[in-house]
């Protein structure tokens, strides 16, 4: 049997294909392009999973809040599209800024967990401008970007919430704790590289 599998495993790997780092989802354009565009970069991501640990530490009650913020930023965001590349770094920083409260103030400081959600709504919306084209294409882009984004941090909220309202152990809330510590950690390295890239070489 361990034959079997050793010769299936070598067929797999003769048989790849060549592989680009970044290319679009093939079969899927337009909408879905938008839709799976808000975890489609680290910086993106990253930030999506921050504000994802510091939404799911409040209340079904401050939530309400929260993503609503979240969702009238990223729409202004949208609106006013500043460009992906150059905010990337600003991205890297807001996500080590929203696990650094969902680490140590999980679930308190509403009224700085909605400015640190907004801002990164408006990253968010601002990141996701497509490619210039067709303004129906570049529309339906958008409004996927808009569905996927705020339906994404939904979705993080509400797995975060379901696993507290499952499992009430103890060590549950420091689990999320550490794992809030550790996405922060990427971010701030990520951020420390981004600042790497672009510091003159001497």
């Amino acid at each position: 049997m361990p034959k079997t599998w050793g010769l299936a495993g070598c067929l797999v790997v003769a048989g790849a294909g060549p592989v680009m780092a970044h290319s679009p989802v093939p079969g899927i354009e337009g909408f879905y392009v938008g839709l799976l565009h808000p975890f489609s970069t680290p910086s993106q991501a990253v930030l999506m999973i921050g504000l994802g640990l510091l939404v799911g530490a409040f209340d079904v009650v401050k939530v309400r809040w929260l993503l609503g913020s979240f969702l009238v930023a990223s729409t202004a965001g949208l609106i006013a599209g500043f460009g992906t590349a150059e905010i990337d770094a600003t991205m890297f920083a807001a996500a080590f800024v929203a696990c650094a409260f969902a680490a140590l103030l999980p679930g308190k400081t509403a009224l700085a967990a909605l400015g640190v959600v907004a801002f990164g709504g408006l990253l968010i919306g601002a990141a996701s401008i497509p490619d210039d084209g067709p303004m129906r294409d570049r529309m339906f882009t958008m409004s996927g970007s808009l569905v996927g984004a705020n339906v994404g941090l939904l979705y993080l909220f509400g797995i975060n919430h379901w696993i507290r309202e499952l499992y009430t152990w103890a060590w549950v809330p420091i689990a999320f704790r550490v794992a809030a510590a550790w996405v922060g950690a990427i971010a701030l390295v990520m951020l420390a590289l981004s600042f790497a890239e672009i510091a003159p070489q001497g």
